[in-house]
């Protein structure tokens, strides 16, 4: 028996080195030679006794592709180990007659798992595998059915692991590091365990769960003697297994080579399934067998060297799904010996495809003798020559039965093959088969995978249970070519059409009957990422009955003019249920309120119904291509009446129409009236990052008396808190004054009206004071055609111009139009000059691009027939400001950057970008809304540019991201394999956005853009300069400390709310009511003062910074000790807190436990401040005096640049207003 405390291993090469400190016991059972394991840890034991167990069994990376080995002995020493440190909180059996736990493992398949389930087997307990790819439902579920009494969760799994602790009774966990079990530090060894190994043998050592592809998924029981019988059967070969150790296949594949004593080299975890990755391996490594998802073998197949490096092996085995048809063929053709193998969780492994390499049928899996008495084939019909496989009873690794016989019928369809006996392929799951109303039992698999195999497919079901015949649903990939559904039918149809003659006649698919669903379908799908069949059916019946009754459909009634409207604008309003009713107007654009694909279709269908269309095809697009209720209209009546259809207007034909509609513009007249002095500014889009810079860099000019801001918004109220939210989001807020905050006034505005939906009093009072227009706000919606920008974006422009005209000052308000470079992105040769385009097709194609050209047409128009200037200011690309770095991380850009976190890889892109930061793209447009310089339009982008892999990517590893550098394709490769949980993996939101603009070999466009004019508006747009590491060291800390953050440090915090400002301000007012409101604990700063700091400060004398220091020390210590005390969010202190120097002491307390810490600033005047005091004074006795006001404001500090949690209040109001901005701020910060 092994005993010793120290172990010393040869180092072998390649192989991991063990420490010899402290090691644990190895073992404390020895086996003879000859001797069969009865359990899993049985045969880790035995393998680490025998003569090779100083031979590598497993291999994984150390980083990358870099494999470390590892043999059995090592494996038992870790699992020793790791059950030591597991078994403070799962207890160890020492005897059968323990009880035995079941174990939940959630985590990816690296080592740490493998050394876990190792560990769990050894304290006799029973590891539950749960895949990482389904709900938390399903979790819960599986752990419940179970009795689980522990879940040991991976670190990227930890937010899940609390979601579920909350709803099953579990104990959650962390999963070991390697620091637990590689001997950094002492362990202990475990004690002696007396288990009968008879009992033992036939306990439960896995439960694996199924898809969940028809409900939750099910458990499946696996005892130690069942997976010891399956594990026995192997090819003996070194393998490469790319398959998840919580799928069964992937289980057993791992343990049939420790079983065979042969090599296996496990994927890293870390890394997502790429090309590369698989060729690295199977170069540098004597691979023999390769185990892999058919996602992967696509991967190898898509080159000629992929295809030969798998015909060099001698077995290739795929698992977790089929693998389609066409890629098996070519590899097979090529001399790949691929393997097809079947069995189920239920039954262990069953059949092979396994044969001579001369045999190309690698689909028809066939059994070995022993097994073959213990099938039974159950032909469906008769003369079908389609079979349910049922295992019988007495076949070892059967560990379920759903038959009286006790036999497990698998629900799974065969089809024998012609010639070769006991030789069967895979045709179909029972609840798959698609029974047709005549009783034929038609295969949906088939014409599902021809399809998918066209890359403008996403996805691919067929259905047709009971009925007349097949259909076929197609989702277009979001990278589509195709333009119209008629075309995606067109591009398939050859390939569907070919694969017809391969199947029986009622199996035949007909080309009416092929329809398409929107690309933004909505649909369940398993842990595997297929679709789950019952639930498609069940959710969206409606679009399989609408696909059988569509040809049938034939309204009969005849609708005309109002009619005709009246019923369409009522259908649409009951599919949308539009809160106002009254957005619905004739011509407004039905995408631009919202509508969806499924609510298009509905519609269509409702239309075909009622109406009588003459007979006449409908487009399936027919909504997209008439997207309002007139353009419907229009297009019913044609149909019916059988006029010809009018050719349509270009884009550039409807752009010029746009144009002249909005170009007849009235002529200043100045009013007789004094004007109010100072700039008076109206700005939009101030809850965007621009218009929030803008504002805030206006409102802090002594030359701007008012900024006003016009917010789509339904109330006042509302509006204020969307542009403080903005400011505070940009870091910008902090940095104004008391004065500052007063200059802004907010107002609610709807841009469509003739008057911007403003009253006539307050539109009145605007025209007397406005001298000019910053107009930033725009849709920013690149999917919305040019006319959805008509009513709020062009004719908005168009009614700010008027706003402009109607100034009662001696002259027209000036307009600085915020356009974008997008309006000129066609311009021909490379450089855009600072001018209207020769052409309207200038314009990118799209909506957006086309909507601002003809605004930059329409502001130039104004400008030559009233004299007014409306200067058009195209904005480059906008990154993040270069004082605080903050970049919206949800825009494409950034998202980018966050792969390098996400899937450790960044693209190596081939263009040289143009960056302004936002705060210099602010400056440059007031600049230039004041400049009198004569240019109507100016391109406000840097004109220094850089390149993207030269440039930018060091600076990235420079700044602290640490990632791969990867070609554009291996990029989104990685991206399409990485996590599919978009709150875990943000970037994979824009996967087929990403795979559109990056999926091909096109080189990009150089387009410059001339600036001479702008750098002559605008001075500030010269310090933009070249592309710096500060800027990214500074936009790449924000990523990480505000955007990119792991679960565990976005969990919740507790907040010390400051209520902080010079004497009268009201600092105990707000701060007893703010506790009072929303049931804080409270801490009245000035009661930690001691007798004598009062007193000095009662006659006048302030304090010194070393009695500050003590009273702030003590103001940490009560506010944290309540916090731990009360457990409430949050502790409400008042403490006036004028210097920076004073806050940063205040701030100390969030190294104190899990504190957050806000300064709420309260602000006021001076003379205020002093009358305010002084009635304290005298009617309260308050020690603090009105002479006091001046020292503190000659003391305040305003916030700097870093104190972003600062927040300034203007108290210059009354009591009940400051109340409630400060309590709605407080609740937003808590929430």
């Amino acid at each position: 028996m092994l005993a010793t405390p120290t172990i010393s291993l040869p180092r072998a090469a390649g192989l991991a080195q063990l420490p010899t400190k402290t090691a644990a016991t190895a073992s404390t059972i020895e086996f003879l030679q000859d001797e069969e394991p009865k359990t899993i840890n049985d045969l880790i034991r035995l393998r680490a006794q025998e003569d090779c167990s100083d031979e590598p069994i497993v291999a994984y990376p150390s980083s990358g592709t870099n494999y470390v080995h590892y043999t059995p002995k090592q494996l038992d020493i870790f699992a020793e180990r790791a059950a030591s440190h597991y078994s403070a909180f799962i207890p160890q059996r020492t005897s059968s007659s323990d009880p035995v736990h079941v174990v939940g493992l959630l985590g990816p398949s690296n080592l740490e798992y493998l050394i876990t389930l190792l560990a769990i087997t050894r304290l006799g307990h029973t590891v539950l595998f749960l895949s990482t790819r389904i709900s938390e439902e399903a979790y819960v579920s599986l752990l419940n059915s179970t009795k689980a009494t522990t879940l040991l969760v991976d670190n990227a799994f930890q937010s899940m692991g609390k979601k579920i602790q909350g709803q099953c009774p579990v104990s959650v966990q962390p999963v070991c590091s390697r620091f637990d079990y590689d001997g950094s530090k002492p362990t202990t060894s475990l004690p002696k365990a007396y288990l009968d190994s008879n009992i033992e043998n036939s306990n439960i050592a896995w439960i694996i769960h199924s898809s969940g592809s028809t409900g939750l998924p099910k458990p499946i029981y696996q005892t130690h003697a069942g997976n010891l019988r399956n594990y026995a059967n192997n090819f003996g070969l070194r393998g490469y297994i790319t398959l998840p150790l919580f799928h069964a296949h992937g289980i057993s594949c791992l343990f049939r080579a420790i079983h065979s004593r042969k090599l296996i080299y496990m994927y890293n975890a870390d890394l997502p399934l790429t090309a590369p990755h698989l060729f690295a391996t199977l170069k540098s490594h004597d691979i023999q067998i390769l185990y892999a998802v058919p996602y992967a073998l696509k991967l190898l197949a898509e080159s000629e060297e992929g295809v030969k490096l798998l015909a060099s092996l001698h077995l290739v085995m795929f698992g977790g799904s089929a693998c389609p048809k066409p890629i098996g063929d070519k590899l097979t053709a090529q001399g790949v010996l691929l393997v097809s193998h079947y069995g189920t969780t239920e039954t262990g492994q069953l059949m092979t495809s396994f044969r001579d390499r001369a045999d190309k049928d690698w689909d028809f899996v066939r059994p070995a003798d022993n097994l073959k008495p213990f099938l039974r084939w159950e032909e469906q019909a008769a003369g079908s020559g389609i079979y349910e496989l049922v295992i019988l009873k007495g076949w070892p690794s059967l560990v379920a039965s759903n038959r009286s016989d006790d036999a497990y019928a698998t629900k799974d369809l065969f089809e024998a093959h012609p010639t070769t006996p006991h030789a069967w392929r895979y045709y179909a799951r029972l609840d798959d088969t698609l029974v047709l109303e005549n009783g034929e039992k038609a295969n949906p698999l088939f014409v599902e995978g021809v399809a998918r195999e066209n890359r403008n497919v996403a996805e691919a079901l067929a259905f047709g249970a009971n009925k007349p015949r097949i259909g076929l649903f197609l989702i277009p990939a979001e990278s589509t070519a195709c333009k119209t559904n008629e075309e995606l039918i067109d591009t398939v149809w050859p390939a569907i059409e070919k694969s017809n003659d391969q199947v029986p006649a009622f199996s035949r698919l007909s080309k009416d009957m092929v329809k398409v669903l929107p690309k933004d379908l909505v649909y369940r799908k398993t842990d595997k990422g297929t679709v789950i069949r019952a639930a498609f059916y069940r959710d969206y019946k409606d679009l399989i009955e609408d696909a059988y009754h569509e040809n049938e459909l034939s309204g009969s009634e005849i609708l005309e003019g109002d009619d005709l409207l009246a019923f369409l604008r009522a259908r649409l309003l009951e599919i949308t249920n539009f809160a106002d009713k009254s957005v619905l107007q004739d011509d407004t654009d039905l995408f631009s309120l919202g509508v969806d694909s499924l609510q298009s279709i509905r519609l269509r269908k409702s239309i075909l119904e009622t109406l009588d269309v003459g007979g006449q095809k409908v487009s399936q697009n027919f909504v997209f291509e008439n997207p309002s209720l007139t353009a419907m209209a229009e297009e019913l009546t044609r149909l019916r009446t059988g006029a010809v259809k009018k050719d349509l207007p270009t884009v550039e034909e409807r752009m010029a129409a746009l144009i002249e509609k909005y170009s007849d513009f009235p002529q200043h007249v100045a009013g007789d009236k004094p004007s109010p002095a100072g700039q008076h500014v109206v700005v939009t889009g101030a809850t965007g990052s621009l218009g929030a810079h803008v504002v805030a860099q206006l409102v802090r000019q002594e030359s701007v008396s008012r900024v006003y801001c016009l917010v789509r918004a339904s109330s006042q109220a509302t509006g204020q808190k969307r542009v403080r939210q903005s400011l505070m989001e940009r870091h910008v807020y902090h940095m104004l004054s008391a004065s500052a905050l007063r200059k802004l006034v907010v107002l609610p505005a709807t841009f469509a009206e003739p008057h911007l939906g403003l009253s006539d009093q307050v539109y009145k009072q605007l025209s007397s004071e406005v001298t000019g227009v910053l107009h930033c706000a725009w849709s920013v919606n690149f999917n919305m055609g040019l006319e959805s920008f008509e009513k709020d974006c062009i004719a908005g422009t168009r009614h700010l111009i008027d706003l402009c005209l109607s100034s009662t000052r001696e002259t027209p308000a000036r307009l600085a139009f915020c356009s974008s470079v997008s309006a000129v992105a066609r311009t021909p040769g490379n450089i855009a000059p600072e001018d209207l385009p020769d052409s309207l097709s200038h314009a990118q194609g799209m909506g957006y691009a086309q909507s601002k050209l003809v605004t930059e047409h329409i502001c130039r128009r104004a400008a030559a027939q009233t004299g007014m200037s409306a200067r058009v200011v195209r904005v480059g690309q906008i990154v993040a400001d270069t004082r605080q770095g903050v970049w919206n991380a949800r825009e494409a850009i950034p998202m980018i950057f966050h792969t390098a976190v996400t899937v450790g890889a960044l693209p190596a892109l081939d263009e040289t970008p143009s960056w302004t930061p936002v705060d210099i793209i602010a400056s440059s447009l007031v600049e230039s809304l004041a400049s009198k310089e004569d240019a109507g339009v100016i391109n406000l982008t840097n004109p220094a540019s850089f390149h993207w892999t030269k440039d930018l990517l060091p600076l990235l590893k420079q700044a602290g991201l640490n990632f791969e550098t990867v070609d554009k394709r291996t990029w989104l490769a990685r991206l399409r394999v990485s996590n599919p949980d978009p709150t875990a993996n943000p970037p994979i939101k824009l996967l087929d956005f990403f795979t559109a603009k990056y999926d091909n070999d096109t080189k990009g466009r150089k387009l410059s853009y001339a600036t001479a004019k702008a750098e002559a508006c605008a001075p500030s747009l010269s310090s933009a300069g070249q592309l710096s590491f500060e800027l990214v060291q500074k936009f790449v800390n924000y990523f990480q400390n505000n955007c990119w953050n792991s679960p565990e440090k976005k969990q919740a915090r507790q907040t010390v709310l400051v209520i902080a400002g010079p004497c009268g301000t009201g600092k105990t007012t707000v701060g007893t009511a703010i506790a009072e409101k929303i049931s804080l604990p409270y801490i009245e700063g000035d009661a930690l003062h001691t007798p004598e700091a009062r007193e000095q400060m009662a006659q006048g004398i302030a304090l010194k910074d070393s009695d500050r220091w003590e009273w702030l020390a003590r103001l940490r210590k009560a506010a944290a000790l309540s916090l731990l005390e009360t457990k409430a969010s949050a502790v409400v202190v008042t403490c006036s807190a004028l210097r920076q120097v004073y806050r940063d002491s205040l701030r100390q307390v969030t190294e104190e436990g899990n504190f957050d810490i806000k300064f709420l600033l309260l602000l006021g005047d001076e003379e205020e401040l002093k009358r305010r005091t002084e009635v304290r004074a005298v009617e309260e006795g308050h020690y603090m005096k009105p002479k006091m006001v001046v020292g503190q404001l000659a003391t305040l500090e305003s916030p700097g640049e870093a104190e972003v949690d600062v927040v300034p209040i203007d108290t210059v109001k009354a009591k009940e207003v400051v109340v409630a901005e400060v309590e709605e701020i407080v609740r937003e910060m808590l929430t």
